[in-house]
């Protein structure tokens, strides 16, 4: 009888289970802020048997973490360890995994935007929980994590200081529609070949969310709390307002995304060169630009470069400092829908968010930062400092990743919608992105002047900036500017666009698992990543620099603002867009 009751108990509790299959899992976000080079929103997830990792999210493919070793190799006796202390490392011998009999080598670094220095991380496997059930019955349980881990990697700056990473990051899986990593022994060739999970892959095959998708806002830990939301198999609504960009995962499908960005105009710079990377990456701090697109902003705003960082420090004495990251400001990029290059879409980041705090191990005493990174070594991109002001997301089954407009402090409410299998582009929320900054911002005197370190004073450049247009994805422009004045009403496009179709793609292959080199020797995605490239020569400026006309400064925000087009390929035309639908 109580064998009978207790199958009745076990078929329950398994109904139970099934019922909510499909639904969006969220990701847990730690109480804890980290990193001393913002601070930042980061996520946790239990690893094994219950050991709990905070982590940045995301990237894709294998999920890098600091492992037991790491504190020892990088830091001396008596001092403390950043990793360690924010609950960052994952500590191998205290888990369950095991070490999957991979050949290929896991790289040293977690992100190819930020320059570091270590050796090859050790490839492991554990399960892996999005939340704290690490029972055989969670529905969140990845079995046999794809996992590096680091032993001794550290960031280097310009001046040669190295200093430890402070977390590592979490993937959320990759594309197109990878469910595994898988290492082969013979390259094109099933038999013996070794495979490790991918999250959203291995949650979608087991039937736990209805799509390899994610859609994820980091927030803001400073000057105040702006909570995380990342949600696999759907996304937050109310974290998408304004319109929606929807842009290719570019082959070979290694981060979001490796794509040729042109046309780059900067101040002072007289140099033709090639087209310049892009991407979207979580996994690093700053928003990598050339030097001199950095000096062109800089030069409107009350900071110092510090050559030895390769950043640009706020002067916190000067009084412009204090109006301007405390008004509406912002450093604004607009991009170019791929299908449609007459469609704009704005993303704003006020300057509130980019006055970011370095501490030690990277500095002596907290220090006030302007995070336009100028030491990339031709690796240009946006992380989590432009992040902090944009949703973003990604379909990995259909390669394609989305970026819109996120709120600020006054999110409203939450409101989670299902990511359809096959969608190629997201609905956004009508909420109003001015409304959601009410109270936080203080207006500019309506007759104030800028004036820069020195005191002068002067009524210059309302608006002033350096236009990117170009190539990312498919194709972006981009206007990079920052409105010195108010901030009022902010411009919206169609909220419609048409992205093509793309082909199906075979499985991924990144190199044998063979104890011989080939030929050519096998990579893995963290292999193709450059860590030591020359600086890509710049663009010239076209001296897109202007004086906003009065009459705008004190009716509207919305004005003309000259640009480049570049005429798409006729082969980027494709079919209506697919949004994804709020429903099973």
């Amino acid at each position: 009888m109580n064998r009978f009751l207790t199958a009745i108990a076990s078929a329950a509790t398994l109904s139970l289970i099934r019922s909510v299959d499909g639904s969006p899992k969220a990701a847990r976000w730690s109480n804890k802020t980290v990193g001393p080079d913002g601070p930042w929103n980061a996520v946790e997830v239990s690893m094994g048997s219950g050991q709990q990792v905070t982590v940045y999210a995301g990237k894709m493919w294998e999920s890098f973490f600091p492992g037991a070793t790491y504190c020892g190799n990088v830091t001396t006796e008596g001092q403390p360890c950043y990793a360690q202390e924010a609950g960052a490392v994952y500590n191998e011998s205290a888990g369950t995994g095991h070490k999957p009999a991979i050949l290929i080598d896991g790289g040293n670094s977690l992100t190819p935007n930020q320059v570091s220095d270590g050796t090859d991380g050790l490839r492991w496997a554990d399960s892996l929980f999005l939340g704290t059930n690490t029972t055989e019955w969670a529905d969140d349980r990845v079995e046999d994590f794809d996992m590096v881990l680091l032993s001794d990697t550290q960031y280097r700056y310009p001046n040669g200081n190295r200093c430890p990473i402070f977390a590592g990051c979490l993937s959320f899986g990759a594309a197109p529609g990878m469910i595994n990593q898988t290492f082969q022994v013979n390259a094109g060739q099933s038999a013996g070949a070794i495979n490790v999970s991918l999250l959203a892959g291995t949650l979608y095959e087991e039937d736990a969310i209805d799509s390899q998708t994610f859609g994820m806002h980091i927030g803001s830990a400073a000057p105040q709390q702006v909570p995380g939301s990342l949600w696999f198999g759907g996304y937050d609504r109310n974290r998408a307002v304004n319109d929606m960009l929807a842009i290719p995962i570019a082959d070979p499908y290694l981060v979001f995304t490796d794509a040729p960005l042109g046309g780059l105009l900067a101040s002072g710079n007289s140099s033709i060169g090639g087209r310049l990377p892009l991407a979207i990456d979580p996994c690093f701090p700053y928003i990598n630009l050339p030097k001199s697109s950095c000096d062109a902003i800089a030069a409107e705003i009350p900071v110092t470069y510090n050559e030895g960082l390769g950043l640009y420090l706020w002067n916190t004495d000067s009084p412009d400092y204090s109006r301007l990251v405390q008004s509406p400001s912002v450093l604004s990029f607009t991009f170019m829908d791929p299908n449609n290059n007459s469609r704009r879409v704005n993303i704003s980041v006020p300057f509130m968010h980019l006055n970011l705090t370095l501490d030690n191990p990277i500095v002596d005493k907290p220090t006030s930062y302007f995070p336009c990174n100028t030491a990339s070594n031709g690796n240009y991109a946006l992380g989590r400092a432009f992040l902090q002001d944009a949703f973003f997301g990604a379909n990995l089954r259909t390669a394609f990743y989305f970026m819109s407009q996120a709120p600020g402090p006054n999110v409203n409410g939450q409101s989670v919608a299902i990511m359809d299998d096959q969608c190629r582009t997201l609905l956004t929320s009508n909420n109003n992105w001015e409304t959601s900054w009410d109270g936080y911002w203080v207006p500019l005197p309506d007759n104030s002047t800028t004036g820069d370190s020195t005191g002068r004073r002067s009524k210059k450049a309302v608006i002033v900036g350096s236009t990117i247009g170009g190539l990312a994805g498919i194709m972006i422009l981009t206007l990079i500017g920052f409105v010195i004045w108010r901030y009022r009403v902010y411009g919206k496009g169609f909220s419609i666009c048409g992205i093509p179709l793309l082909k199906d793609k075979p499985a991924a292959y990144y190199g044998a698992n063979v104890a011989e080199v080939p030929r050519e020797s096998p990579k893995s995605p963290a292999q193709y990543w450059p860590q030591q490239l020359a600086p890509v020569p710049e663009l010239p400026t076209l001296g897109n620099t202007w004086q906003m006309p009065a009459h705008v400064t004190d009716q509207a925000a919305e004005m003309e603002t000259p640009y480049v087009v570049h005429e798409m390929p006729g082969h980027y035309l494709g079919a209506d867009a697919n949004y994804c639908r709020a429903g099973k």
